[in-house]
C-alpha cells in the first residue's frame, strides 16, 4: 500500500462535495455520468481503494509494477504511486465506469479525475509514468490517452527515456509473465474457429479473436505473414508457451507504418512482405 488519506465525516463529504462540483463546472477534460467518491488507499500507480472499500483499476492505462513478495520494483513504480496520491491530494475523485466496468479480478475499471477535474490517466501519460492499453470494449476515452502517451514520448518524459521499456526483441524475452513490449517476425499465421494466432517463435505466439478482429482491424491477418510486428500486452503462459492476448489494433504495430511507437528504428522500415497473401482468410 503506497499511502492513504484521512476518513471522510457525512459532513466533510458534503463541503468537499460543494466545492468539487464548482471545480467541475469549469473543467474541459471530465467525462459524463460520474460519481463522487473518497479514496482511502492508493495501491499502486492505477489501482486505488475506495473509502466504501470497493477497488478501482484505472482504465486504459497501465503503470509500472510495485511488486511484492521481495520482488524489485519496475523502474518508475514508485513515483507513478506517488504522482497519483498527489494528483488525487486528499479529494473526491469522479468516477466515470468504463463501458465495461469489472475486471476478472472484480475490481471497477474506470476514468478518474481529481478535484481540479483533470484525468488522472492523461496526467499519468503526460508525464511518461503511464502507458496506453486498448481493450475492447472501453475505448471511450482512446484517442486522447494516445495523444497524451504520444507527446510524452516526444518530450522524452519518465519511461519513454529508460532503455528497460524499450521493446524487447521476441528472442530475448526472459522467462517471466506481466506486461511487456515485444517485437519480432512472424513466423507463422494459424486461423482457427476462435482466434488468430501469430507466432514470434517457437514458444510465443499473440492471440487475437476472430469477432474482435473483423470488428476493429482493417487488414488481413495474413498479411502479418513474415512480417515485422511490436506487440504491447500482458504475457502470460500456456504449457511452456508464451502467449500475449489483445483485441484492438493499437496494441499491435505493424513495422514499416506510421505512427512507429514501439518497433526499434533497425525495423521501422521494414515493409510488409506477404501482401499477396490475403486469400487465406
Amino acid at each position: 500500500m503506497v499511502g492513504a488519506f484521512p476518513r471522510y465525516t457525512a459532513r466533510a463529504t458534503t463541503a468537499a462535495l460543494s466545492i468539487f462540483f464548482v471545480l467541475f463546472a469549469t473543467c474541459t477534460e471530465v467525462g459524463a455520468d460520474l460519481r463522487y467518491e473518497a479514496v482511502r488507499d492508493v495501491i499502486d500507480g492505477d489501482t486505488v481503494v475506495l473509502q466504501s472499500g470497493e477497488r478501482v483499476r484505472l482504465a486504459g492505462i497501465n503503470t509500472p509494477e510495485v511488486r511484492r513478495d521481495e520482488q524489485l520494483p519496475e523502474p518508475l513504480a514508485k513515483e507513478a504511486s506517488s504522482t497519483l496520491l498527489d494528483l488525487i491530494g486528499g479529494q473526491l475523485v469522479g468516477l466515470e465506469e468504463a463501458e465495461d466496468p469489472l475486471d476478472h479480478y472484480g475490481r471497477t475499471l474506470a476514468y478518474l479525475y481529481n478535484s481540479a477535474g483533470q484525468s488522472l490517466q492523461r496526467q499519468l501519460l503526460l508525464k511518461g509514468l503511464a502507458s496506453v492499453v486498448a481493450i475492447s470494449p472501453n475505448l471511450r476515452h482512446l484517442d486522447e490517452y494516445i495523444s497524451a502517451e504520444t507527446t510524452a514520448r516526444a518530450n522524452n518524459q519518465g519511461m519513454w527515456t529508460i532503455d528497460y521499456y524499450r521493446a524487447s526483441s521476441v528472442s530475448m524475452i526472459k522467462p517471466t509473465t506481466g506486461y511487456t513490449f515485444v517485437y519480432g517476425r512472424v513466423q507463422r499465421v494459424e486461423l482457427t474457429k476462435r482466434w488468430f494466432v501469430f507466432a514470434l517463435a517457437k514458444n510465443f505466439v499473440v492471440l487475437i479473436p476472430r469477432q474482435e478482429w473483423s470488428r476493429h482491424f482493417d487488414y488481413k491477418p495474413c498479411s502479418l505473414d513474415r512480417a515485422r510486428i511490436a506487440v504491447r500486452g500482458w504475457v502470460s503462459m500456456a504449457g511452456k508457451r508464451y502467449r500475449l492476448v489483445i483485441n484492438h489494433p493499437f496494441m499491435l504495430e505493424r513495422c514499416g507504418y506510421e505512427p512507429i511507437r514501439l518497433c526499434p528504428s533497425s525495423q521501422a522500415r521494414s515493409v510488409l512482405s506477404s501482401q499477396g497473401q490475403d486469400a487465406c482468410v
